[in-house]
């Protein structure tokens, strides 16, 4: 089996080693060996906890609660898209906080304005790219996030 992956410092980890020694490696990130591949429902429900993030936290609460028991890969992704839609609420409240501040300089809030709207972007597109990764049944982790969703569905 083939693991890609990569660590803090953004070396790929490749090899033949086993989900067990690349899967738990610290610090690592990216796509992520299954010690079983996942049934077409689990895809499903895999990529649907991801898509359901665009509820922000109730979305992945419900298919963690519909499909957590049954399936360790939804189980994953519903997690990494509960951490994952908290740091955006945490984000999205800064965000705010910046505008209400830079409200008083017309100038900086216009110029600012483009920025805000490409990192709501960026989050869209790293939904729609963790939907499609569950869907082609690969466990894409996120960093921190991704290990600690992994830790709390893998390990026992």
């Amino acid at each position: 089996m083939v693991v890609e992956g990569n660590t803090g410092g953004g070396n790929n980890i490749q090899g033949s080693t086993g989900a067990a020694a690349a899967a738990f490696a610290v610090g690592a990130w990216g796509k992520t060996a299954l010690p079983s591949a996942p049934n077409a429902d689990e895809k499903l429900w895999g990529m649907l906890a991801n898509a359901l993030g665009l509820f922000w936290l109730i979305g992945p609460i419900i298919a963690l609660l519909l499909k957590g028991s049954t399936s360790l890969f939804a189980k994953f992704n519903a997690l990494q898209m509960i951490g994952w839609s908290i740091v955006g609420l945490a984000f999205s409240i800064v965000l705010q906080i910046v505008a209400t501040i830079l409200s008083a300089i017309p100038i900086m809030l216009t110029l600012l304005l483009p920025l805000f709207s490409l990192i709501g972007l960026a989050f869209l597109a790293l939904l729609i790219y963790l939907c499609v990764q569950a869907y082609n049944g690969v466990a894409f982790r996120l960093p921190v996030i991704g290990n600690i969703a992994f830790k709390m569905a893998y390990e026992k």
